[in-house]
Parts: structure tokens; sequence; C-alpha cells
């Protein structure tokens, strides 16, 4: 009898005061490995933990009752499940299965914060480490080409230096991250793009438009965020790759990835090596190369360590050293030749980050400090000039986060506030003696921004944030507010709404003072002393369908744009230099008023990863308010330069048995108009060219031998790029060339081969 007394006070006891706890692990369904760091909460309450390293969690002081179970994890689908807390201990084995496309991969890129793709009140498209394999990309430039409204542009038949074009919009209107951290300066911008190798990535998320208040007001046309591998498990791979440019210039590429991670997950550390030489290459047989020799050697490392439970440290670094020459007689000193552009960059660059999470408040604080500098000596010259110089620019960036999470909060289901500070330093010195060219700036920046992610229901959220920059070059406080929109019309339809405002600080040095050949001389930029910052307001719809199976996956994106820009920069020809009367002075300065609008539709299957084909077309106008007179013997132009109304992509992987992949993909490049000035051998004046349409195709064929031949991966593969041959056929010829005149495919027809070995 007193033993039936004492366990009916015992059950009382737990019923009144809550005292029954709930513990569980969380693995994959694939590996059976344990998932440290899940989200674990029971829906409608305030109570929640995370996994810890051994994908264990534990909740106490539970009230004996029926709860509906919510997980969340990085790339894994949602696990939800009806509970009931029925005795004083219960134990659950939650296995998670792993997402088998990236339409909804966990994405960073807009709230800096870990969320589904769906989920997000931003498009954010995610280029992945297979889409870049597909494509056989040594860089990342060229794998930006496969993602919708991105088009990457080579913009001087010399040097080869480019820029990425979100919306149309040229590269300096895109904030361009890496790891989050905006330290690509402007002078990056130039030739950075080449120098990032693909294996030194995890991911590339991109945003089209204004979108989030996180990042700087200058991400008028979009952000790109460059994510560093990050060790997960341990692992290497070596891949050896050859490409042969039109049968002539051969490319040759080594790269390197390592990563270990202790049995515990509390430190890690993944680096990667990449080796690159490539022969320059003469399309014309004039003597002069149209894609320049290339010299290229990359280190870098991406570590965490954890401090506790919900601390940890990240630390990620890179060193790259290029050199770069283009003209002719690349065997001698670039002063001996007839026309030459010689770089030598060194860059070195990293960052270091602390992130304190404290699960039981629902919030996360971080700390960060990250920094590039860039050491380059370059030649820019004709008939043996005195044309040395040397580049010197150092970007440096510091900020602090807090983010804090409420469930209820005004009947809301969940809301994040998310406040930070920012700080940007970037000092830059570039001169050419022999050109009387001396430019030195210094700039900082000192941002505030407020941000709320507020999800009303499971139907609606938003995100509403402001941001406030202190620029050294403004004159006056620049606030620029952003909101974005997520409708679930359905639980597989999202319709999205965004407006953004943004805004381009007269900076010295951009894209645009790349100094070009022209007429047996060189053009050089002038900077205006009254010039004005360039404001833009944009709007973009979206309706977003993914409809998911067991074995199957589908779905589209439809979007429209419209970005207006006031006090635009442009470049007016000054003439002849009273100096040096062969080269040209342009000054850029502000025009009036220019738009960008247009669409995007993108397509996207799998099945079973079996059969993946992905694609996109955007359709767009981009021109001026008022003409723009580029030349004295040419009538102005309203239309933007060098950016196509239509341009696209696809992407097909096949398997047709498990060791074979298939991979078939190509860009499309509509009409675009090109300036083209006078000087060369049979070009008499200026004029205004419209571009063909450009159509690359390109296959890959891969061959992975099992484990049971080979001891360790290994992996031989082949192809052709570009195989019809899409190519400029009009390049000027000899010194005096106009350099600028460059458009369409980066390459001709291109074989390749190679061979891959990892475990």
């Amino acid at each position: 009898m007193k033993k039936l007394l004492l366990i009916a006070l015992l059950l009382f006891s737990i019923n009144l005061y809550g005292q029954a706890t709930l513990t569980g692990k969380l693995f994959d369904t694939e590996t059976n490995l344990p998932l440290s760091g899940a989200n674990i909460h029971l829906e409608n309450t305030l109570i929640g933990t995370a996994t810890d390293d051994s994908g264990e969690f534990i909740i106490k002081n539970l009230e004996l009752k029926e709860y509906r179970l919510r997980v969340g994890y990085i790339g894994y689908s949602n696990y939800s499940k009806q509970i009931t807390i029925d005795k004083e201990y219960v134990r659950l084995e939650i296995g998670m299965e792993p997402i088998s496309i990236e339409f909804n991969s966990i994405v960073v890129t807009g709230t800096r914060t870990e969320k589904k793709r769906t989920e997000v009140p931003i498009i954010v498209n995610v280029l992945g480490e297979r889409a870049l394999e597909s494509t056989n990309s040594k860089s990342l430039l060229d794998g930006l080409n496969f993602q919708s409204g991105v088009r990457m542009e080579i913009d001087c038949q010399t040097c080869n230096y480019s820029q990425v074009r979100l919306n149309g919009l040229g590269g300096s209107y895109t904030q361009i991250l890496i790891n989050s951290r905006p330290i690509f300066s402007a002078l990056s911008g130039l030739y950075g793009l080449e120098q990032i190798p693909t294996n030194m990535l995890d991911r590339v998320e991109v945003i089209r438009g204004g979108g989030s208040a996180l990042f700087g007001a200058n991400a008028v046309g979009g952000t790109i965020n460059i994510i560093t591998r990050e060790p997960q498990t341990n692992y290497y791979s070596v891949t050896v790759d050859n490409s042969i440019i039109d049968g002539t210039a051969n490319d040759r590429s080594i790269d390197l990835n390592a990563s270990v991670v202790d049995p515990d997950i509390t430190s890690g550390i993944t680096v990667f090596g990449n080796f690159r030489n490539r022969s320059g290459y003469d399309a014309n047989s004039d003597g002069f190369t149209e894609i320049p020799q290339l010299s290229n050697n990359s280190f870098g490392l991406n570590s965490f360590y954890k401090l506790g439970r919900f601390s940890k440290i990240t630390v990620d670094a890179h060193s790259l050293h290029e050199e770069r020459r283009g003209g002719n007689k690349l065997n001698q000193p670039a002063h001996l030749a007839d026309q030459a552009e010689d770089r030598i960059h060194n860059v070195l660059g990293g960052g270091i980050t602390f992130t304190q999470d404290f699960p039981y408040l629902l919030s996360s604080f971080s700390t960060y400090v990250s920094g590039q500098h860039t050491d380059r000596k370059h030649y820019t010259g004709i008939d043996g000039v005195d044309a040395y110089g040397t580049t010197d620019n150092s970007t440096i960036v510091a900020g602090a986060q807090f983010s804090r999470s409420h469930k209820g909060f005004l009947g809301s289901i969940e809301n994040t506030i998310t406040v930070g500070v920012e700080g940007t330093y970037d000092d830059v010195k570039d001169e050419i003696p022999g050109y009387n060219h001396y430019l030195a700036q210094i700039t900082r920046q000192l941002g505030g921004y407020l941000q709320l992610d507020w999800k009303v229901s499971d139907q609606f959220g938003f995100l509403l944030g402001v941001r406030g920059d202190s620029h050294s070059e403004l004159n006056n406080f620049v606030l620029n507010p952003r909101m974005n929109l997520i409708y679930n019309v359905t639980p597989l339809l999202q319709a999205r709404a965004s407006f953004s405002t943004g805004f381009r600080a007269p900076q010295a040095f951009d894209a645009d003072l790349h100094i070009a050949f022209s007429g047996g001389g060189i053009s050089r930029i002038e900077i205006d002393p009254n010039l004005k910052k360039e404001t833009s307001t944009s709007y973009s719809a979206s309706l977003d369908f993914n409809k998911p199976s067991k074995h199957m996956i589908w779905g589209f994106t439809l979007e429209a744009f419209y970005t207006s820009l006031n006090n635009v920069f442009i470049l007016e020809d000054l003439g002849a230099d009273p100096v040096q009367p062969e080269n040209t002075i342009l000054l850029r300065k502000n025009g009036g008023k220019a738009f960008v609008a247009g669409g995007s539709v993108e397509l996207r299957t799998n099945y079973d990863n079996k059969f993946e084909v992905q694609g996109g077309v955007t359709i767009q106008s981009s021109e001026f308010e008022d003409k723009v007179f580029w030349s004295d013997q040419v009538d102005g132009s309203k239309k933007f330069f060098k950016s196509p109304n239509v341009y696209g992509f696809y992407l097909l992987d096949i398997y047709l048995f498990d060791p074979v992949r298939v991979s078939m993909n190509g860009v499309i490049t509509g009409p675009m108009y090109v300036p083209h000035v006078a000087g060369a051998p049979g070009v008499t004046k200026d004029e205004l060219f419209e571009s063909e349409t450009f159509f690359e195709a390109n296959l890959k064929l891969s061959y992975r031998f099992s484990s049971e031949i080979v001891p360790t991966g290994l992996e031989i593969f082949g192809g052709v790029q570009n195989i019809l041959n899409q190519y400029q056929d009009d390049f000027d010829t000899g010194r005096y060339r106009d350099s600028n005149y460059v458009y369409g495919p980066a390459k001709p027809r291109t074989f390749f081969m190679g061979i891959k070995i990892g475990a």
C-alpha cells in the first residue's frame, strides 16, 4: 500500500511540476553518421535545443502531454512528428534524409543565418560543386555563366580582364563577398574571378537585386557570395586537367584538396592548392594574343575550433599569385614587345570569425575581421614606351552582429531581429610614371543595419530592413530601406516581391579605369572633381514552384525586375592628351538617368540523381534616358554597351549506369552593341557594332572506377567545350588594335581530358 501511494505521489509530482525528460539522437539515414548542430523545437512553445557533437539532444522539465517535434538541419528534409510524453524518460532515434538536389538547399546569403532556400523571402540561387564539375570550370569566371540572370564578360583583347553582369548591370553594381565578407575590392573585380580556382569553393550563392540590408548599399545589381570549402569529413582529392585551346594553346591545371576533422567534431581544417599554366592564344595569326599567357598558383585553408558546445572560432585564409601576359614577344620583357600588357599579382586574404549561440534564448552573436591585400606590378604600353607601374590595394572589414528569435510575438510563428555594424577600409594606390598617371585614395565606410525576418504565418513572411552608411567620399549619412515579401500560395508555390534602394560612392578606382589600347595609343580615365554619388531604386517579383516526390523533383522560377539609376557614372571622350597626343583622355562624370528592366524563366528537374536538367533564359532592356556620346565620329546611343537583350544557360547530367556520367551544358548570348575605335589596320573610323548571337555547347564524359577495382576513388574524364566554335571572328590585328573591341564567348573550341583521385 505504501509503495502504491509513493508511485501515485511521484506521478502526480511529475505531472504538476513537469519533470519528464526527452532525449534523442539524430543520424544520416544513408551513412548512419551523427548530425551535430541540428535545431530541435517543440511547436507552439519556446522549448528547443540543438544536437551536440555526437548527435544527441536533451530537453528537461516537460509536462506529460502531446507535442509536435520539429527538426531542421542543413542539407536534409524537414522532420516533423507528433510525440507523446507519457513517462518520466522518453528517448527517440531520428533518421534524417539528405536532400537530393540544390533546389531547397540551405543558404546563408540574405539573412546570414542558415535557412532553406524555399523559406527565404529573397530568391537565392546556388552554384554548387556538382555544376562546377559538370561544366569543367577551372575558375569562378567559367562557372558563373551557369546561373540565371548572370553573365560573365571579357573586356580586353590583350589582358582579358573581366566583369560579372547581374540583370544587365555592370560589375561595379555587384557586391562580391568571400565567406559573407566584402573584401573583394574594385581592383580585385578586374581579374579576381579568374584567379579563384573552383576547387577552393564549396558553393556560390547568388542574389539578384538589392535584397538584404545586411550587405552593402552598392549591391544594386545583386550579391555574389563565394563560400570556401568547409571541413566536414576526412578526405583528399587530386585532379589533373589539360585543355587544348583551338588545337594550339595548352591550359594545364592541378587541384589539391584535403580535409581532416577530429572524431568528436570539435575542430577541423580544409586545405586547397591549385597550379595552372596557360599558353597565350592568337586567334587571327597576327602575332598578338587574344587570350593571354597565364601562370597561377593558389593556396588556402578553412578551419574551425569549437570552444564549447555552442561557441566556435572559424579561420580562413588564401594566397593567390598570378602572372598574366598578353600582346606579342611573350618570351621577352614587356618593354621590348610591340604591344604588351603584363600583370603580376600577389594577393593575400582571410578572416577570423567568433560565433556564440544561445539556443535556450534563441539568440546568436558573431564578430569578425577580414582583409585582403593585393600587390600588383604592371606594364601597359606600345613600341617600348616606359609604361611600368605598381598598384597597392588593401581592404579591411570588421563587424559584429546579434540575432534574436521570438516565437509567438504578435501572433506570429517566428521572427528574428538582426542588428549589426560593419566598417570597411580601402586603400588603393596606382601609378604609371611614364603616363603621368598617379591615383591614390583612401575610403572609409561605416554601416549599420537593422533587419526583421518575420514569419507571420505558414503562408506569409517578410524581410524588412534598413541600412545606414557613412562614406568618406560623401557629406551626408545615407539611409537605404529594403523590403522583401514571401507568400506561400501553396506549400509548393512561393510568391515573392522585393523593393530596395542603394548607391555607388564616387570612388576613384573602378572596372572602367582599366587602361585600354586604341588607335596606336592608350585611353586613360580621369575623375570629374564634381562627381556625385549614383543612386538606385529596384523592384522585383517572382513565382517559385518546386514539387518533390519520392524519386523526382521538378520546378520553375519566373521573375520580373526593374532598376532605375540616377546620376549614372559615364565616360566622356575629352580628346587627345595635351602632353602625349597619341593618348586619349576619358572623363568619368555623372550622366542622367538609366533603367534596366526584364524578366527570367528557369526550369529544373532531377530524377533520383540519375537525370538532372536545369536551364534559364533572361530577356531584358538596358538604356540611358539620354544619349551618351562616346565618340566625336558617331552619334550617341541610349543602349548599354555589351549588354545583350537575351542570354541564358542549360545544364544536363545523365548517369547511364553507376560509373558513367554524361554532362551536356551550354550558354546562349544574344546580340549586343559593341563600340569599335578606329586605328587598327582597315578600321578608318569609329563605329557602333551589333554582334551576332552565340550559342556555346559543351560535352563532358566521365568514368569512375569502383572501389573493388581501385582502392581509392579514381575518375577519368574528357570532353570538348564550345563544340560549334562560336567565337568572335573579327578581332583587330596588329599593335594598334582597339583592345576593348572584344565580345562573345571567352574561348574557342577547346578539348580537355583529366584524371581525379580521391578518398
